[in-house]
């Protein structure tokens, strides 16, 4: 029933504009951070932007509206334009910025009536970026888990993550269609739905 719920126009827009609100700043401020440490790949690819078209991957959108995780578009990195350390960082810097945007946008639904629409969107965006720093860890192309491993792991080995990313979100995609990925995600979308609830009541 609560799956069901999830197909409405509303809470399908509620999620939408969730997504679109956590993408901005997480994937600006990796693509900005990038350009700093020397690979200028994400400003050339118009990662820059404030736009979230240009920040949403399209499956990675649904996911987030119907399972209540997902991903949004990586930012296109070029590890031999920067130092190892510094890949490591910019990598790391997704899930991180995903736990300040849960606390942030936490706070802002606690002081909004929780029968508003104002409120599902803010609710969800906390919500999603928790889940997103969780689902961001495993260590699937081209998620931020797989840019972690890639950056610890020595060159030879790295060059094979590399080689497969383009086929990641094709096998994430799979992962969904056989309800792989949400039955992985659900105990940890559960724990941290009722962290959320938690922390917004209190």
């Amino acid at each position: 029933m609560e799956f069901v719920e999830r197909l409405t126009p509303y809470h399908l827009l509620s999620g939408f504009l969730a997504v679109s609100i956590l993408a901005i700043p997480r994937e600006y401020l990796k693509a900005w951070v990038a350009l700093l440490l020397g690979d200028d790949t994400p400003k050339k690819a118009g990662r820059l932007s404030f736009n979230p078209l240009v920040h949403l991957d399209p499956i990675g959108t649904v996911a987030f509206m119907l399972f209540n995780f997902g991903w949004t578009r990586p930012v296109p990195l070029r590890p031999w334009k920067m130092r190892k350390c510094g890949f490591f960082f910019v990598s790391m810097l997704g899930p991180i910025l995903n736990i300040f945007e849960a606390v942030i946008f936490a706070q802002i639904a606690k002081n909004l009536t929780r029968s508003s629409f104002t409120f599902s969107v803010f609710y969800k965006s906390a919500l999603y970026s928790f889940t997103y720093a969780v689902f961001s860890f495993f260590p699937i192309p081209p998620l931020d888990g797989a840019r972690i491993l890639e950056a610890l792991l020595p060159e030879r080995y790295s060059a094979w993550i590399v080689k497969y990313e383009v086929y990641g979100v094709l096998f994430m995609l799979a992962l969904l269609t056989l309800w792989i990925l949400p039955l992985m995600m659900s105990p940890f979308v559960r724990v941290i739905d009722s962290f959320m609830r938690a922390m917004i009541n209190e």
